[in-house]
C-alpha cells in the first residue's frame, strides 16, 4: 500500500494548526514498543528517499513486572528526548503507530456509498465489525474498489479502529516529549511503506507475507499487489521465546535472553552434528526450547495465508516473507521459518536503498530491521490522509 490508513480522529485537537506553505515539514517517525523506542528521519527528494538519521534506545525491561504503567511511560518519554537530543533532531512534527489487541483491521463490503458519505455513516456502519464499544474507538477506513455480491454493487474496504485509550497514551507521550503529533498509523501499514520504498516494482507486483516479530508483539500481514489482505497481530514474539527459556532452566530474564541471542535455533542436520561434536550440550538444549516455541508462531503464520488463500480475491500464492524487527536477531529463525512454511524468508533491510553503503555483514541487517516500522513511519507526513 503505497499509503496508509490515518486514523480518523486521533489529531482532532491539531485541526486548527495552519499549515505552512511550501514544502512539508520535516517530521521525526517515532516508533514506540513495548521494550525500545526507535527514531527515524527521512529526506524526500523527488522520487528518492534518503535516510538521515535512526536511532534506538532502550525504553522499559519486560522483566520488571513491579514497573508501574505511568513509570513505563515516562521512561518512554525519557528515551525519546534523550535520543533526540543526542541525535540533534530538529523537527517537531511526529509521527507514530499502534498495534495490539486495541487495534482492529477488517476486510468488510459495505453498501456502495462515496467516500464522503461514508465518512459520514462509518460509525454506523463500522459498528456490527467492531467487538469494542463504538464510543471507546477511533475509526478509519481505506476503499479498495468495487465488488459485486449476491447481484448487489458493494466496495471492499479496510476498517481500522483503534481504542482511543491506546492513542491517547502515544499522543501523551510524544507531546511531553516536545513533539507535535500529527498522524497515527497502525504498524502493518507502516510495514507496507518500509516495504514499497525498498522494492522493485516487480517484487511489489507479488504477494508476500510480513512478519514483524517484536517483544511482546508479532505483526503478521499478507500483501498482494501493493495491498494488504491480511493482517494480524498476535502475541508469541520475542519475549516469548525468552520466557520459554526461563521455564525450563530456572534462569532469570536476563540470563535467558543471553542464551537466547548467543545460541539461536539449530536448523541443519550439520549444525546440530557440530554442536554435538564440540560437547555444546547448552546450544542443543536451547536450540529445543526455541523450536518449541516458535512452532505456534509458525502455526499463525500458517493460520494467515490458509486464510488469505480461502478468500475469494486471492488469485496468487503467497511466493515470499520478509522477517523483521528485534525478533529477527535471533540465529536461525529465518531458515527456520524458511523451513517449516517452505517459503524464501528474507530478513528486511529497510534501510536498503535508502543509503549508499553496500556489503552490509548479515548480522547488521538484523539489527537495521527492527527499524522497519520507523522507517514506513517516516515516509508520512502532516495533512495525510489516506
Amino acid at each position: 500500500m503505497q499509503t496508509t490508513a490515518q486514523l480518523k480522529g486521533i489529531t482532532e485537537k491539531f485541526k486548527n494548526v495552519k499549515l505552512p506553505f511550501g514544502k512539508p515539514k520535516e517530521v521525526v517517525a517515532v516508533d514506540i514498543g513495548s521494550h525500545s523506542v526507535k527514531i527515524v528521519q527521512l529526506k524526500h527528494t523527488g522520487e528518492k528517499w534518503t535516510l538521515e538519521k535512526y536511532a534506538s534506545a532502550i525504553a522499559t525491561s519486560l522483566d520488571s513486572a513491579e514497573v508501574t504503567p505511568l513509570e513505563r511511560k515516562q521512561v518512554a518519554i525519557n528515551a525519546i528526548k534523550k535520543l533526540l537530543s543526542e541525535n540533534k533532531i530538529s523537527a517537531k512534527d511526529a509521527v507514530t503507530s499502534v498495534s495490539g489487541n486495541s487495534v482492529i483491521v477488517r476486510y468488510v463490503k459495505f453498501p456502495k456509498l462515496t467516500p464522503e458519505q461514508l465518512s459520514k455513516t462509518i460509525q454506523f456502519e463500522a459498528e456490527p465489525f467492531i467487538p469494542f464499544p463504538i464510543q471507546d474507538v477511533n475509526i478509519s477506513f481505506q476503499i479498495l474498489g468495487d465488488v459485486t455480491e449476491e447481484g448487489s454493487q458493494k466496495m471492499e474496504t479496510i476498517l481500522v479502529a483503534a481504542k482511543k485509550e491506546i492513542i491517547q497514551n502515544k499522543l501523551d507521550i510524544l507531546m511531553e516529549a516536545g513533539l507535535i503529533p500529527v498522524v497515527v498509523d497502525v504498524d502493518s501499514f507502516a510495514l507496507e511503506n518500509a516495504i514499497s520504498i525498498n522494492a522493485t516494482e516487480e517484487e511489489i507486483k507479488q504477494v508476500y507475507l510480513i512478519i514483524n516479530c517484536g517483544m511482546s508483539t508479532t505483526n503478521i500481514s499478507i500483501v498482494e499487489d501493493g495491498t494488504s489482505r491480511v493482517v494480524r497481530d498476535v502475541f508469541t514474539a520475542s519475549s516469548s521465546f525468552t520466557k520459554a527459556i526461563q521455564r525450563n532452566l530456572q534462569a532469570d530474564w536476563k540470563q535467558s535472553e543471553e542464551k537466547k541471542f548467543k545460541h539461536g535455533i539449530l536448523v541443519t542436520p550439520e549444525q546440530k552434528e557440530e554442536a554435538l561434536a564440540k560437547g555444546n550440550d547448552e546450544a542443543l538444549q536451547i536450540s529445543t526450547i526455541l523450536i518449541s516455541a516458535v512452532k505456534e508462531l509458525v502455526a499463525e503464520c500458517q493460520r494467515s495465508i490458509d486464510f488469505y488463500q480461502t478468500q475469494s480475491a486471492a488469485e496468487k500464492p503467497v511466493n515470499k516473507i520478509y522477517l523483521c524487527g528485534g525478533g529477527a536477531l535471533l540465529k536461525g529463525l529465518d531458515k527456520y521459518i524458511e523451513s517449516q512454511l517452505h517459503l524464501p524468508v528474507e530478513i528486511l533491510n529497510p534501510f536498503a536503498k535508502l543509503t549508499d553503503k553496500a556489503g552490509i555483514p548479515d548480522e547488521e541487517i538484523r539489527k537495521f530491521s527492527q527499524y522497519a516500522v520507523a522507517v514506513g513511519l517516516a515516509t508520512r507526513r502532516r495533512g495525510d490522509v489516506k
